[in-house]
């Protein structure tokens, strides 16, 4: 008998109005599954899945950080979205 793969919709790219294929492990916001639990989306996980603002901000540095062209590029990049997030005051 052969095996389903349903294909996981992309949350961010619901709220802003598209229909993608979820990246998974592609994806910089993907929490990787362990032994007790499967992956998930770490968007999905803060509960902001109404906010079309942010979802097209995560979008914007998710496409950033695919850009990259090197490790040390791409360290570069998450280290100052990582700062952005800490030290925001919004």
């Amino acid at each position: 008998m052969a095996t389903l793969h349903t294909t996981r919709l992309c949350s961010l790219e619901a709220v802003v109005g598209k229909t993608e294929a979820c990246p998974e492990s592609a994806c910089p916001f993907w929490e990787p599954g362990g032994a007790a639990l499967s992956g998930r989306c770490a968007f999905e996980r803060l509960g902001l899945s109404a906010d079309a603002r942010l979802a097209s901000w995560l979008l914007e540095i998710r496409g950033r950080l695919e850009a990259t062209s090197s490790a040390d590029e791409e360290r570069v990049l998450r280290s100052a979205f990582h700062h952005l997030l800490n030290d925001s005051n919004e």
